[in-house]
């Protein structure tokens, strides 16, 4: 064995503790917002409650504010026991299927093969952790990440659960139960007043879009559940919708109440919001006895001028930071086997990374895949030779 391949054998099962620190906050960072591009939405496809991918948006969810009349509204649920959610891990499989199902506009020709045409490929998940990291100081998590043919894949591979008798926790189980109870009255399937009706064992469907953004340079490919409004401005194209969001929070908040929520929840909407376009998402009002008041349509300006406007400057920054040691540490490897694993440990803001060579527990590019950009190539020639 060489020198070369000792160093590299070397650096890719070793610990290493990057440079970026979750925890400063340059104060360049706050004197300009980095360089991105409004997020463009190329399609979307429903997720059965079993994850599969379905080529329809038939499970897509739209806001339908009650009328006044139904007001307030109870979200407590007396005949079920309130236990802790799980929400769908929002996998890197569906991802690559919707690539394949739009091939002809998301793969590309370098030189003789096919590669997608974005530098990132991930889910909003993704996205969000490492934005919201520069803030989190209690759950960690660790990320997965494969480079092949040029483009880098990012999963989730694992998050640090909190401590089912923490009291933040347990109040963040009762908010996510009554949050779903309030979507369930307030969301329909035609957005034409027919409420929501779906089967318990239907919870986890859903609608996903797919969404293209550049940072910094950078051509970042991720898809996101969505939740859509009529818009009466959009009738006119072929999209009559927009995208938007549902929220719940406590109408009469303590001033160190106000201050917790506009340094957690508040950031973490912004986030969402920001990283699928949206103008505005529907803030519920409820009292300590989980009844909803008032529902307000909120610009998403007003998310973060309630908290600290350097915030959203801070959490793209590190986005930005992020994405860019990722790259370098990948440099040029091209083997969609080898895994290499970003942990956030957040009580100390560091960001440490280990690579697991060839083929491991943590590969998640799959096979399929692999091969579907191959046999592509010949189709890509036969529509070429159509079009000329």
């Amino acid at each position: 064995m060489n020198i070369k391949e000792v160093i590299t054998s070397f650096n890719m099962n070793s610990t290493v503790v990057s440079y970026i620190d979750a925890h400063s906050f340059p104060e360049e960072d706050k004197l300009y917002f980095p360089s991105v591009s409004k997020p463009t939405c190329i399609g979307a496809y429903s997720v059965s409650p079993f994850e599969s991918f379905e080529r329809n948006v038939s499970r897509m969810r739209f806001i339908d504010i009650p009328p006044s009349y139904r007001f307030p509204l109870n979200l407590r649920n007396p005949n079920r026991q309130v236990e802790p959610l799980k929400p769908p891990q929002e996998r890197i499989d569906n991802m690559l299927i919707f690539i394949e199902s739009m091939w002809q506009k998301l793969l590309r020709k370098d030189d003789t093969r096919l590669v997608v045409n974005a530098d990132v490929v991930c889910t909003k998940e993704v996205l969000e952790l490492i934005m919201f990291a520069p803030f989190e100081y209690k759950y960690g998590w660790t990320l997965g990440v494969s480079r092949f043919r040029k483009t880098i894949y990012i999963c989730v591979l694992d998050r640090n659960q909190p401590d089912n008798f923490d009291q933040d926790n347990l109040r963040r189980v009762m908010q996510e139960d009554w949050l779903k109870n309030l979507r369930k009255q307030c969301l329909s399937d035609n957005g034409k007043g027919k409420p929501n009706k779906r089967d318990v064992s239907d919870e986890n469907s859903r609608c996903n879009a797919a969404f293209s953004f550049e940072l910094n340079g950078q051509h970042i490919l991720f898809d996101s559940p969505v939740i859509a409004e009529f818009d009466p401005n959009k009738f006119s194209s072929t999209q009559s919708y927009a995208w938007s969001d549902l929220q719940l929070r406590v109408d009469n908040m303590t001033r160190n109440e106000w201050a917790v929520h506009n340094r957690t929840e508040s950031i973490k909407w912004w986030i969402r919001s920001f990283l699928i376009g949206m103008d505005h998402i529907y803030v519920a009002n409820r009292d300590d006895n989980a009844f909803v008041r008032s529902i307000k349509r909120t610009p998403i300006q007003d998310l973060y001028r309630d908290s600290d406007e350097t915030k959203p400057f801070y959490s793209t920054h590190f986005l930005k930071r992020f994405l860019s040691c990722i790259t370098q540490v990948m440099g040029e490897i091209d083997n969609p086997s080898t895994v290499y694993t970003f942990e956030y440990d957040a009580k100390l803001g560091k960001v440490t990374h280990r690579g697991l060579e060839g083929r491991n527990q943590h590969t998640f590019v799959a096979d399929w895949f692999r091969l579907m950009l191959d046999d592509r190539l010949e189709d890509a020639h036969e529509l070429q030779r159509m079009n000329n």
